[in-house]
């Protein structure tokens, strides 16, 4: 079986899902359709049930979709990396998302929680004063934590759009593709390494109490 024959049966495998949801009334758009054409595996579940409009993972997967279809398709993760930073982008976002809710609550605002600290302080209620401090502190971490998500996730969205600028690129000039390489790693560095970010979040989260008893 010669790779034009994979090719073309890959690429049918994509209509025919795209044919299948719109049968199920999901009415894919003709960006649904090249995505799904290009990689069905990962599109096909996020149109299906995914929130299009807003998934971090979705920009991921049209940026693989339209590099794919240039000459940078031989520099690109195979389909099970990119499964695998399609699940870490999307679990960033959610996360970015939940901190964004929390944070915007009135009594996680952290003037008013250092407020009551220096109240509890002057009032000599010295271990309502530690809590309420250590309250201070949490509320600082979860403000960091959300700066630097935020800063990931606006870096990894350069890197995306960078991939896709430099696929038209290279469609034009196909000599340069393997020049092109750096960006894929990059970006796929970038995905990983929320890895960490998840495990700073994790330290954060079981980082015991400071002992007030002595």
């Amino acid at each position: 079986m010669t790779l034009d024959v994979i090719a073309l049966g890959y690429a049918a495998i994509g209509v025919a899902v795209a044919i299948g949801l719109a049968i199920a009334g999901r009415r894919p758009t003709a960006g649904d359709v090249l995505l799904l054409t290009a990689v069905w595996p990962l599109a096909g579940p996020m149109i299906l049930f995914g929130d299009r409009e807003r998934c971090d993972d979705h920009e991921l997967v049209s940026a693989l979709a339209r590099a794919s279809a240039s000459p940078l398709a031989s520099i690109l993760p195979d389909a099970e990396t990119a499964r695998v930073l399609q699940a870490r982008l999307r679990e960033a976002s959610a996360r970015l998302a939940d901190l964004e809710d929390v944070l915007a609550r009135p009594d996680f605002d952290p003037a008013a929680a250092q407020r009551r600290a220096s109240e509890l302080t002057a009032r000599g209620a010295t271990a309502a004063a530690a809590t309420a401090g250590l309250r201070v502190r949490t509320l600082g971490q979860l403000r960091e934590l959300r700066e630097r998500y935020r800063r990931e996730l606006d870096e990894v969205r350069e890197l995306m759009a960078q991939l896709v600028t430099q696929a038209e690129l290279v469609r034009l000039q196909p000599s340069i593709a393997q020049a092109s390489s750096e960006l894929v790693r990059e970006l796929v560095d970038r995905v990983e390494g929320l890895g960490d970010l998840f495990a700073y979040q994790a330290s954060l989260e079981y980082e015991p109490s400071p002992d007030r008893s002595a």
